[in-house]
């Protein structure tokens, strides 16, 4: 999963990498630019559309309950007027 560590009083984004590569930037980036304080606003980012989010769901709940509503459907009416 890529993910930027990103200063907006800077402007500066690291490279997307793993995580912890984002955490260590944002720590030097600290220490170098801002003296060990921590900026307001800075951030660490997931890069959207990189890879798929482990957060996210490739089939949602209710459109799988849904098709299987349909499906339910159409077996009934198949038996019921198929004959």
């Amino acid at each position: 999963m890529p993910y930027v560590y990103e200063c907006r009083q800077c402007r500066a984004s690291s490279p997307p990498g793993p995580r912890r590569t984002a955490e260590d930037a944002r720590q030097e980036h600290r220490d170098t630019e801002h003296g060990g304080l921590v900026p307001t606003g800075e951030r660490i980012a997931y890069v959207p559309g990189s890879t798929p989010h482990p957060d996210g769901r490739y089939v949602s709940a209710r459109g799988l309950l849904a098709g299987l509503g349909l499906l339910a459907l159409a077996e009934t009416a198949t038996r019921l007027w198929g004959r």
